[in-house]
């Protein structure tokens, strides 16, 4: 699916093994994802066929991350599995002893008990003895400790600093060290042997091994530096035993300067006095590494609902022009897998994925390998998400977005390949590194394809959640999957309105309303219409688009995917005869009939005149049907309602409607509760915007003499009524006054706000 990735993945079933941990390496050749096995079968060959009177001490080098572990475990594999000369293997991890004294003792420890394991023989005892004796003579208590100057030199090995370290470190490790019998007993034959004399013993044991012993020290660089040395001087104090090999796997540099502590001999020198054969772990092939990385992908973002949105373009653009370069070792590849898989599985619901995979892929290189970027970003979500006009900005503003995004892409540890990151995931700043300026033609697209720079879905991908108050894509999903299905929608589309969501879902549906097929065209035209009287009211101030604005344009923009214009009048009409709703079809035939914009541009509609005609005759007979059953008493629209009434039938008929309906204190309620308009103002000092509301005498007196319904308005106690209720009758009564005293009925009103 990704493209640069494999298409067939037989690593798949190793990589879901190790459930991409990043410091746990493989344990067998079959395991081997990068073709190091040949180099380390032949390692192994070369351990195995050493047979020299002395100790042999190989070093594999590599940096952190860079497969040491896992080439050893294969080197160990095919000792093991060799029917022949197969070593006594001991694995050594110093990392796991704390402090130097637990070091010094458990590296004698360890061996003697392999040595008393493999040969259970007199001979073996014997041996596994003096190998304790010797140890105990370098181990064992302060006044031996203290003479350390003098036995180090007869070892070939440097005096002072390090003979001090050890001197305090054997002084602690004393008291644990004569615990037990055998500790007495030890010490008893060290006081009665030299050191020479236990080492020549131990030397012509050795001698009659029938398999050597090989000493496997790995992860020796995580040690302090002082512990590093410590280790290196008992490596070096037994690298002239025969039939001991030592594999030694660290980071050169780290150890070098852990060493370089004596002014007379470098640290790099002192290495290479004691590693006789070194080897750099083979560089890993970028192919082999990028295909486990590719592997990993593919197991993650392969599934149909993550991958719907996969574009091989952008993945081809953000991998090679900045991606690539993080991932240098499996160390890399598996950390980041790891970090990966876990947000993939917050973002995975049923039957979605609530982002772009490519955008999340390169947004967690960000988290992972370059933290500080990342935790930036959030505070920049204006600035990479916003498409206004950069030319009609000032040369400030410019320059501080400039210099903001700048400062991003600079904290990062490779600036280079951030800049190419942040102009692949964030268009809207392109024009910064002198590329692009884009415009609010693709914020649909943007949109549709959940990417993170668009502000409604830039958060959820820092939040790891759906924003309160948005709905999520799987939500989404099944709206989109329901447009065939009138019923079906209906009932989502009220199941969102109880959480409060409807408004939001049809801004969210407004980037489909293009891409939704025509064929069911009356089912989803016909479910819009249904739900259009039950639509939240608009409460988001001025700038904001309200719900039955944002379901007219998808209705509009949506039939405009029909180019017979003929076709488009069948589809309105048929819907409209089949609806339920009454509000949303008269405002799409309101806006349908607008002459004068119909005059400049007939192509801008969607209907001809005469099915306009039609569409206007099904919206009267749905007037006048809700006007006698008394739905039209009721609604919050009644005022546009009427007035459409009254355009498109008689003049008579609203205004008989409505002189009945003031026949009862409900109907006078209702009626000026539907003329009731709200407006916001601000005053000097004001941040916080001013409600107000208002009625127009003008579109009272349309329907009704403004002095009948003052009347019977007077008649009205405030006892029992609704604050909507009240504020319909201190508006009427405001309205009046204004008229009285010469003013205009569409005057400033927020004048008024204290009078009365």
């Amino acid at each position: 699916m990704l493209g640069l990735m494999m298409e067939n993945n037989p690593e798949k079933s190793q990589r879901t093994k190790h459930e991409f941990s990043a410091d746990r390496p493989i344990s067998s050749i079959e395991e081997d994802l990068l073709g190091r096995a040949p180099f380390a079968k032949s390692l192994a060959s070369a351990i195995k066929g050493w047979q020299g009177n002395e100790s042999l001490v190989v070093a594999m080098y590599g940096p952190w991350g860079s497969g040491k572990s896992s080439v050893k475990n294969m080197v160990l594999q095919t000792l093991r599995l060799a029917e022949t000369n197969c070593p006594l293997i001991i694995e050594f991890n110093p990392w796991q002893w704390s402090g130097q004294d637990q070091l010094a003792e458990a590296f004698f420890q360890e061996i003697g008990l392999l040595l008393g394991r493999s040969d259970g023989s007199e001979d073996g005892k014997r041996r596994a003895a003096k190998w304790r004796t010797y140890g105990t003579y370098l181990t064992l208590g302060a006044s031996l400790a203290k003479s350390l100057k003098t036995i180090l030199p007869i070892l070939g090995l440097p005096g002072s600093g390090i003979a001090d370290m050890l001197s305090k470190g054997m002084e602690q490790s004393a008291t644990v060290a004569q615990e037990g019998s055998k500790g007495v007993e030890d010490q008893a034959v060290v006081q009665q042997q030299t050191l020479a004399e236990i080492k020549k013993e131990l030397s012509d044991s050795l001698k009659e091994l029938e398999r050597p012993i090989l000493v496997v020290l790995d992860d020796i660089d995580r040690l302090t530096p002082e512990e590093i040395r410590l280790l290196f001087q008992l490596v070096k104090a037994n690298a002239d035993f025969p039939n001991v090999v030592y594999l030694l796997l660290f980071q050169r540099d780290i150890v070098e300067r852990s060493l370089d502590s004596s002014p007379a001999v470098s640290g790099q020198e002192f290495l290479e006095k004691i590693v006789q054969v070194g080897f750099d772990i083979p560089r890993i092939e970028r192919t082999r590494l990028e295909k486990v990385l590719f592997a990993g992908l593919d197991e993650l973002l392969t599934d149909g609902d993550v991958g719907k949105r996969f574009d091989q373009t952008r993945w081809g653009n953000l991998f090679l022009g900045g991606l690539r370069p993080y991932f240098q070792t499996l160390r890399d590849v598996y950390r980041y897998l790891a970090s990966l898989s876990f947000h993939v599985s917050l973002f995975r619901s049923t039957g979605s994925f609530e982002v772009n995979p490519v955008d999340l892929i390169a947004l967690e290189v960000l988290r992972v390998f370059e933290p500080v970027v990342y935790r930036r970003l959030p505070e920049a979500k204006l600035e990479l998400t916003n498409l206004r006009d950069r030319a009609h900005d000032s040369h400030d503003e410019n320059e501080r977005t400039r210099k903001l995004i700048e400062s991003i892409v600079e904290a990062a540890s490779q600036p280079g390949q951030v800049r190419e990151i942040v102009k692949e995931l964030f268009p809207p700043v392109e024009w910064v590194f002198n590329g692009s300026m884009y415009g609010h033609d693709f914020k649909e697209e943007w949109f549709r394809e959940l990417r993170l720079c668009h502000p409604d879905v830039f958060d959820r991908y820092f939040h790891l959640a759906i924003p309160e108050g948005d709905i999520s894509q799987a939500e989404l999903d099944r709206v989109l999957s329901l447009v065939g299905n009138r019923e079906g929608l209906v009932v989502e589309f009220r199941a969102l309105n109880k959480r409060s969501l409807l408004g939001v879902a049809l801004d969210r549906l407004e980037a489909y309303k293009q891409k939704i097929d025509l064929q069911h065209a009356v089912s989803f035209i016909t479910a819009l219409f249904d739900i259009g009287d039950e639509l939240p009211e608009d409460r988001g101030g001025f700038f904001s688009i309200s719900p039955d604005t944002h379901a007219s344009r998808i209705i509009y923009w949506y039939l405009k995917q029909e180019m017979d214009i003929g076709r488009r009048g069948a589809i309105l009409k048929e819907a409209m005869k089949a609806t339920t709703g009454l509000y949303l079809p008269i405002r799409i035939a309101s806006l349908e009939g607008n002459e004068e914009k119909r005059k400049k541009d007939p192509d801008a509609f969607n209907v001809t005149d005469a099915d306009l005609d039609a569409l206007h005759h099904i919206c009267v007979e749905k007037i006048e049907q809700a006007a006698g059953s008394g739905i039209l008493t009721s609604h919050r629209n009644m005022l546009s309602i009427l007035y459409c009434w009254d355009k498109w039938a008689s003049h008579e008929k609203p205004r008989q409607w409505v002189e009945k309906l003031i026949d009862s204190k409900e109907g006078v309620l209702s009626f000026l509760t539907a003329c009731l308009h709200r407006s916001t103002s601000h005053g000097m000092g004001d941040y916080v915007s001013q409600e107000h509301w208002r009625i127009n005498l003008t579109n009272i007196e349309d329907f009704v003499p403004v002095g009948t319904l003052e009347r019977k308005v007077a008649e009205i106690s405030p006892d029992g009524l609704s604050d909507k209720e009240k504020s319909a009758v201190k508006a009427f009564q405001k309205a009046i006054k204004r008229r009285r005293d010469g003013k205009p009925d569409d005057g400033h009103w927020a004048d008024d706000e204290d009078e009365g």
